[in-house]
């Protein structure tokens, strides 16, 4: 079950760094062409909304938090279940 976690958080991971960079590739291609940009929202957020890359911007960090949490998950069982067996021999010699 750890090793699900782990093949499924680094998919995440991966998924999500990949795409992340993908739409930074393309929002930094698209920046030079841009004639001008209002400051409130400002010229990442505006070329952002012009190349309609806020929705994959957006699922590339949910999918980064998602591998992250995965990643913990298979972390702490396997720290958890260390600690069990830890536990278990010392009690059981005692």
């Amino acid at each position: 079950m750890r090793r699900s976690f782990l093949i499924a958080g680094s998919t995440f991971l991966l998924a999500g760094t990949l795409l992340f960079g993908m739409v930074y590739w393309a929002i930094a291609d698209y920046v030079p062409h841009m004639t001008g940009w209002s400051d409130p929202p400002g010229k990442f957020s505006l070329a952002l909304d012009a190349t309609m890359l806020r929705v994959p911007y957006i699922i590339s960090i949910l999918f980064m938090v998602i591998g992250v949490v995965l990643f913990a998950v298979a972390i702490y069982k396997e720290l958890t279940n260390k600690n069990l067996e830890t536990h278990r021999t010392t009690t059981s010699t005692s």
